[in-house]
């Protein structure tokens, strides 16, 4: 149940109790005002009786009748004629009291001879007084328990309402220690449950990035471990054979300088020359390889093309298409290196797993930084494709440099890579003209 429509039944119902509680004291205040109102008639038809019959010499008997009961909104005493004395008590009447100080609540007293005494009747209000005081109090104590009932039940709604949040913040509590599951209850209100779902959803996304984060670990040990065997034997294969003949030439020039003939000195000297410089372009092409040359100066775009000439030369049964800009923005070094690093595994991707005929390479300059869109007519889907170690790092190395990479389907029909990076001199992607995800 929705939590509004929860607090608006609850209250709703509370509030018709309290007016069937209201309704049921003003009938009861109703029948109560009524029976007295009838009391007050009926002794006053008896006084009015008792008048008649003392003036006709009959039983008068007015001193009981005008004591029998309160009279509503007038006021009976008998005075002897003489001595114009009140039967009234002496004590003090609250009621009379108030009354007489209300502009207008006295009008002039009545006297009525009856024998030797006088009737005296006038104005009363106190009866009046008295029940608008007494409904007064009534409206106010109904309104009274009404505000606090209003108040405990809507502290005890919410109460109850709202103790769900601490399973959701002992689920997320779960979460920040690294659980992979928030174990979450399920919930009757619909918010809370959809907010029960979302945390979940997001424990799922989390357990998803650590693994992922873990397999990207364990791919770049084995990567970093790979590099160290490739060149520890390309040290020992290539480099030592080289200083090996370099070093027996130098050897036979130092002990044969002075005897031997100059030619076989020559020879010498060129076999050791040679070596020199086969190490000397074998140590460019493994720094090439460890870091590209000019990723993060003006020598950017011959980078890449040498890269993509490199590529065609192994993949000659694959068309490349490609569209480099003639110029490209300062990057920083991690964009640069993110920007060659990304190219080189999307067509390292395309030669040995998409099956592709056809490959496109479009490397633009939008505002803000450049765009780098590699496309394919091969087998990859992007809404199907896993990702592995290369996707991995491509993605981890655009998200250091600033800018964000995201697969897509080519419009050859396979699969397309889209990568953006930011200009060296703008850290963030405010001007991305093309965001990606």
């Amino acid at each position: 149940m929705d939590l509004r429509w929860r607090l608006a039944t609850r209250l709703s119902l509370l509030a018709i109790a309290l007016l069937a509680t209201g309704c049921l004291l003003v009938a009861i205040a109703l029948t109560r005002d009524v029976s007295e109102e009838v009391a007050a008639s009926g002794r006053l038809t008896e006084l009015l009786l008792g008048i008649g019959a003392a003036r006709q010499g009959q039983a008068p008997g007015l001193a009981r009748l005008v004591e029998s009961g309160e009279l509503r909104h007038i006021s009976v005493s008998l005075e002897r004629s003489g001595l114009e004395q009140s039967r009234h008590s002496g004590a003090f009447d609250p009621l009379g009291w108030l009354a007489a100080r209300l502009p207008g609540s006295l009008g002039e007293a009545q006297r009525i001879s009856v024998g030797d005494e006088v009737l005296v009747i006038r104005a009363d209000p106190r009866a009046e007084i008295r029940e608008v005081l007494r409904d007064g109090l009534r409206m106010l104590a109904v309104l009274a328990v009404f505000a606090c009932v209003t108040v405990l039940a809507t502290w005890r709604a919410a109460h109850r309402a709202l103790a769900p949040v601490r399973d959701l913040e002992q689920g997320l509590a779960r979460l920040a220690r690294g659980e992979e599951r928030a174990v979450l209850p399920r919930f009757e209100l619909q918010e809370f449950e959809r907010i029960a779902t979302a945390i979940d959803r997001l424990a799922a996304s989390l357990a998803a990035s650590r693994a992922a984060e873990r397999t990207l670990a364990r791919q770049l040990i084995d990567v970093q471990e790979s590099e160290r065997q490739a060149l520890a034997r390309e040290l020992h294969d290539e480099f030592g054979q080289s200083l090996a003949a370099i070093g027996a030439a130098t050897a036979f020039i130092e002990r044969h300088a002075a005897s031997a003939p100059s030619a076989d000195i020559a020879e010498c000297a060129h076999d050791a020359r040679t070596e020199a410089v086969r190490v000397s372009s074998h140590v460019r092409g493994l720094l090439r390889q460890l870091r590209p040359h000019g990723l993060d100066g003006l020598g950017m775009r011959e980078s890449l093309g040498d890269l993509l000439h490199q590529w065609q030369a192994r993949a000659a049964d694959i068309a490349l298409e490609a569209e480099l800009a003639e110029r490209l923005p300062p990057l920083s070094p991690a964009a640069g290196l993110a920007l060659y690093r990304c190219l080189q595994e999307s067509l390292t991707n395309v030669l040995r797993h998409s099956g592709a005929r056809r490959a496109t390479v479009s490397l633009q300059v939008p505002s803000g930084g450049v765009q780098l869109i590699v496309g394919d007519d091969g087998g990859g889907r992007a809404d199907s494709l896993k990702s592995g170690g290369g996707l991995l790092g491509m993605r981890e190395r655009a998200e250091m440099a600033g800018g964000r990479l995201r697969l897509e389907q080519s419009p050859l029909g396979g699969l397309q890579v889209n990568l953006w990076l930011p200009r060296s001199d703008e850290g963030e992607m405010r001007n991305d003209p093309h965001p990606v995800a």
